[in-house]
């Protein structure tokens, strides 16, 4: 067996395999999870990613062909309407709510127009032009993305006491990494003129084959992100708190600062006049785990946007951040237990605390006392 029919084979195993598990994904997900519309685009994208990995046998096949360069170049541009999909996706994850699926596909438009227009002059430029492009258009993009997560991750820590399903800030990485991929291919193009390495290259054969494998780990990694992933929404209420500010109470009492929420004196001499540390400790309202800054105020009976400068004026920190310590301080509690007759493992604890997530748990509480849980158990027990 020659070197080059063994990389070839190897090639075409690994094209082979990474099309039939994208396939699978992108049927699950068609079937149980397609709630948000970057779920449905992103599933549409898997197969046509999925056909892109058959454009390896096709090459095999067709390399000795007078019109192989005319082939290669058209197999490139459907890769690169590939490329537009992920853009799609891109833009319909950072903003669930804002674009309808006709206003996404003006970005695939480029692409498709590029490629019939290659389809019929088999003029070469195209190919230039749509490199161009991509490089330019996925450069703006990942700006433009990057600052909205940054917003909306800010938008999160004040008004979302658990951000595991909502977060986004693992969409940077993908969109870093979907970039990365994309000035990878680019590279490899200029550098060797054409996007399929060549029978001859055994190392681009083999570059190929690991590109495969590295496709399918990353997909397969933020396939499992994207079905997780869910959309929070300010409500009309939360988007205009200054409605809840009428003055209807010009005497108010403790007790009617709890269930009055139409009173807005100065937030400070509210809040701080209603010990709420003590009523969410009693109350445990922090166990909640979708408990939000809205729902927190409603039942503290005051407004949301008072709640707000209090907890980030007063207390300096975010909401996320101030419901997460009374979650800590539980835990600590807990912790401090173990070290008489009753037992909890870390995990147990956490979840006892109001966390939803173990790995969560764990960086807060580091965070917050400098050293594991587990470190701090050790000392408490010395």
């Amino acid at each position: 067996m020659n070197t080059d029919f063994f990389y070839e084979l190897l090639l075409c195993l690994a094209s082979g395999f990474t099309q039939a598990v994208l396939l699978c994904l992108s049927i699950y997900m068609f079937r149980h999870h397609r709630i948000y519309l970057f779920q449905r685009i992103f599933a549409a994208v898997l197969v046509m990613h999925s056909f892109g990995f058959f454009n390896n046998f096709v090459m095999l096949a067709c390399q000795n062909l007078p019109n192989y360069e005319y082939i290669n170049t058209l197999l490139i541009l459907y890769d690169y309407m590939t490329v537009g999909g992920y853009m799609m996706f891109a833009v319909s994850l950072v903003f669930p709510n804002r674009y309808n699926i006709r206003q996404l596909l003006l970005l695939e438009i480029p692409f498709i127009i590029a490629t019939l227009f290659f389809t019929f002059s088999d003029n070469p430029i195209v190919y230039s032009v749509v490199q161009i492009y991509t490089l330019v258009a996925s450069s703006v993009l990942l700006v433009c993305l990057l600052i909205s997560i940054k917003k909306y991750t800010k938008m999160l820590e004040n008004n979302v006491g658990n951000m595991e399903y909502f977060d986004l800030r693992w969409g940077s990485i993908l969109i870093v990494t979907l970039f990365g991929v994309q000035l990878l291919w680019a590279f490899e193009s200029f550098s060797q003129q054409t996007w399929f390495s060549v029978s001859s290259a055994d190392k681009n054969l083999l570059f190929d084959t690991c590109y495969c494998f590295l496709s399918l780990i990353f997909v397969v990694i933020f396939t499992v992100k994207i079905i997780r992933q869910q959309v929070f929404i300010l409500t009309s209420e939360e988007n205009n708190p200054e409605e809840n500010n009428a003055i209807e109470n010009q005497n108010p009492t403790e007790e009617n600062l709890l269930t009055d929420a139409s009173y807005t004196s100065p937030y400070h001499e509210i809040l701080l006049n209603m010990n709420i540390e003590n009523i969410i400790s009693e109350k445990q309202y922090y166990m909640e785990s979708d408990l939000t800054l809205q729902k927190l105020a409603r039942y503290l009976g005051t407004n949301r946007q008072y709640l707000s400068n209090y907890i980030n004026q007063e207390k300096h920190k975010t909401f996320y951040e101030y419901i997460n310590d009374f979650r800590l301080e539980k835990a600590k509690k807990f912790l401090e237990i173990n070290n008489s007759n009753h037992s909890y493992s870390i995990e147990e604890i956490a979840t006892l605390s109001g966390f939803n997530s173990y790995t969560t748990f764990l960086r807060s509480f580091k965070k917050k006392y400098g050293q594991s849980p587990s470190d701090y158990l050790k000392k408490e027990m010395k």
